[in-house]
């Protein structure tokens, strides 16, 4: 199956209703999303992977968030759900973002 990896950064001040209501738009048992250290003072910033088929742009707006731009891979369908993990490689080659159980 094909997967959109992006980033989504939303205001510290709405993160605690916002972001597990985004979650759950994006999918009941999905991979579990990796929040970023850094970044601007006052936003937080969460790594996603979630279906191809997910309107992410939409759901997003939705909650005035800013989403990165989308990066595609496959996956193996048994790796789409919530005991795995997205995170970035930092290889040079091959996928940027890989799936891990956790």
């Amino acid at each position: 199956m094909f997967v959109n990896i992006f980033t989504v950064t939303m205001s510290s001040t709405i993160y605690e209703t916002a972001m597990k209501e985004l979650s759950s738009e994006f999918g009941m048992n999905v991979p579990k999303s990796l929040q970023f250290d850094g970044g601007t003072l006052g936003f937080i910033t969460h790594l996603f992977c979630v279906d191809d088929n997910v309107n992410i742009k939409e759901i997003s707006k939705k909650y005035n968030c800013e989403i990165g731009e989308p990066y595609k891979i496959e996956i193996e369908d048994s790796m789409y759900n919530n005991n795995y993990t997205i995170r970035p490689s930092y290889k040079k080659e091959g996928p940027r973002f890989y799936l891990v159980e956790v």
